[in-house]
């Protein structure tokens, strides 16, 4: 996969093998994104090629089909097909009827005409409504028809979208106002807060409005920082819009918290028009709009315990193992998947009855009741369910432990 310039994909052809490599240029939308179909539900979503993952994409971001090469639209493939025919057979057929033209002697004429029409026109890719989908598993960024879940196109992991893991907080502010926000950028992050921040969030080359919206698809509010340099305008506005969007789609989930900062000279920010239907705070002091920005969060900073550098003090952990709370049988499949290749297959016998966990060729179920296998099974779903092994086939067969998965198993005792 490579992207050449903002508006077009190369795709390489080997029309002669070991002789000559075709690239063939597909137009993008105006964000970069190309467009891709699903073989088994032929529903269209987009990609975006030279970002991300250095992988091939492998699943359907909405069925979770399995596959590779196997995502072009109709119309990329009669237009990659009619190129490729056109340049790898059209030179060999003139140089061939110039060959037959020279052997035209006397009352022996023989003539050639081909009927190789010209190649089609390249499919034009619109700016479609669809969702801007960050996938942080592996980076990839997708745009969707938002369903309640998703795959990732890389490594397939199933993602519950009614469960939000945006938990940043964006800070928006002019140029100018870098200074002051910065401070309370450091205060937040000391209080345990992860902070969206331009200069830190976007590196070098990163496109300005593909990384304001992920950024604020990241986050679970916004503090729109209006001092007397405010305007809205240009990024600034775009940064409004996505906030509201963000509002809509994610409700009590996201909130936004327009502070109004008055100038040493009196003057005071004015409040954009698309901004004036939210609560709006003017804070005398900076420790007030702290307290103000903290109050309207919907998450809470960690919770208050000793340094870990404090000798002589017990500190609890600063995230809850869920280990301890995983059944003996889940125990069970997990560290025995563990220890060895990470796969599990879950079978169920037509005809006989039964049904089969296998790790490693052995049958974790020790009796064919329906009591122990439903207890084996509800191992297998917890363990699902808390993304220590994901569905590689999606048909609740074929099953990989995964990152999460692996370290919960180095919890375990005896592990």
């Amino acid at each position: 996969m490579a992207l050449m310039g903002p508006d077009q994909w190369v795709r390489t052809i080997d029309y002669q093998e070991g002789v000559q490599a075709l690239e063939i240029s597909l137009p993008t939308d105006a964000d970069g994104f190309l467009s891709q179909e699903c073989p088994s539900c032929e529903q269209r979503f987009k990609v975006i090629f030279g970002e991300g993952s250095e992988e091939p994409i492998s699943y359907c971001p909405y069925c979770g089909h399995n596959g590779q090469d196997c995502w072009h639209t109709q119309a990329q493939v009669d237009y990659l097909q009619s190129v490729a025919v056109n340049v790898a057979l059209g030179p060999e057929l003139k140089k061939l009827e110039r060959q037959l033209k020279g052997m035209s002697k006397g009352f022996l004429k023989v003539d050639m005409t081909s009927d190789l029409s010209e190649p089609l026109p390249a499919p034009t890719e619109t700016d479609d409504l669809l969702d801007i989908l960050h996938l942080p598993c592996c980076n990839e960024t997708v745009k969707v028809t938002r369903h309640e879940r998703h795959f990732c196109i890389i490594c397939g992991t199933e993602i519950d979208m009614t469960i939000s893991d945006a938990k940043k907080v964006f800070l928006s502010h002019k140029g100018d106002d870098k200074k002051l926000v910065n401070d309370f950028k450091e205060t937040l992050k000391l209080l345990g807060y992860d902070v969206w921040f331009a200069e830190d969030a976007m590196p070098p080359g990163t496109t300005l409005e593909r990384g304001l919206r992920r950024g604020m698809q990241d986050s679970c509010g916004v503090v729109f920082f209006i001092t007397p340099s405010f305007k809205d305008e240009s990024f600034l506005e775009t940064e409004i819009d996505y906030a509201v969007q963000e509002r809509r789609e994610k409700g009590e989930k996201f909130v936004i918290i327009p502070l109004q900062f008055v100038g040493a000279d009196g003057n005071t920010g004015e409040i954009p028009k698309s901004l004036e239907t939210y609560v709006w705070k003017q804070p005398k002091t900076r420790l007030e709009a702290l307290r103000e920005i903290v109050r309207a969060l919907p998450v809470a900073p960690v919770s208050i315990d000793w340094r870990d550098e404090i000798a002589g003090v017990v500190t609890a952990p600063k995230t809850k193992s869920t280990v301890t709370e995983l059944s003996e049988e889940a125990k069970a499949i997990l560290k025995a998947a563990a220890a060895g290749d990470g796969k599990i297959m879950h079978m169920r016998y037509i005809g006989i009855g039964g049904e089969a966990i296998r790790v490693g060729g052995n049958n974790l179920i020790p009796k064919q009741d329906r009591r122990t296998i439903a207890i084996w099974v509800g191992g297998l779903e917890d363990l699902r369910q808390r993304r220590y092994i994901k569905d590689r086939g999606h048909k609740g067969e074929m099953f990989e432990v995964t990152r999460e998965g692996y370290k919960a198993a180095d919890e375990l005792p005896g592990a």
